[in-house]
Parts: structure tokens; C-alpha cells; sequence
């Protein structure tokens, strides 16, 4: 895998977090109990999808534990940081 393809693996993995906040928490602020709650479902997701990609895009025979499990970790803390950013959804300019 090239740098292009894990740019656009962390855009998604932003933009999926940034959306649950934007679209489905809009005027209210999102609890912490549920970030984490959507985090760890985002781990789950994120472990298959990495795993797919070890065995077919990187035509791996094994799995490749390390690879699966720091990517996950990664992919979740952009996931976070997507979805806990405190913008309030305003995109004021700063002054």
C-alpha cells in the first residue's frame, strides 16, 4: 500500500467520526460514554477491514497481527479525534 491509500484510509476514518457529530449530534454536544460507545464499534470495524486488506490487497498467507492491530489503533484515534473535536459545528473565522 501506497502513502495516497492510507491518506485516503484516515480521510475516511475522519470524516466518519466528523460526520456522526455533525449529521446526528448537530445542536447538542455528544456524551462521552457514547464517543467511546462509537469508538469501540469503529475498532471492530476497523480490525476486519485491516485484516481484509492483509490477506487480499497485500496477498499475505498469514495474518499479519502487528500490521491489523497498530493500524486499528490509529484508524480509532483519528476516528476520536474526528468525532470529539469541540468546534461546535459554527466554522467561525478566529479574529
Amino acid at each position: 500500500m501506497n502513502f495516497f491509500a492510507w491518506l485516503v484510509l484516515g480521510l475516511v476514518a475522519y470524516t466518519s467520526g466528523f460526520s456522526i457529530r455533525h449529521f446526528r449530534y448537530k445542536g447538542t454536544t455528544l456524551p462521552n460514554d457514547k464517543k467511546w460507545q462509537y469508538a469501540a464499534i469503529f475498532f471492530v470495524i476497523a480490525l476486519v477491514v485491516f485484516a481484509l486488506l492483509n490477506l487480499y490487497v497485500m496477498h499475505k498467507a498469514a495474518l499479519d497481527m502487528m500490521f491489523v492491530l497498530v493500524s486499528s489503533l490509529v484508524a480509532t484515534g483519528v476516528f476520536y479525534y474526528g468525532i470529539s473535536a469541540d468546534t461546535n459545528n459554527k466554522m467561525n473565522i478566529p479574529d
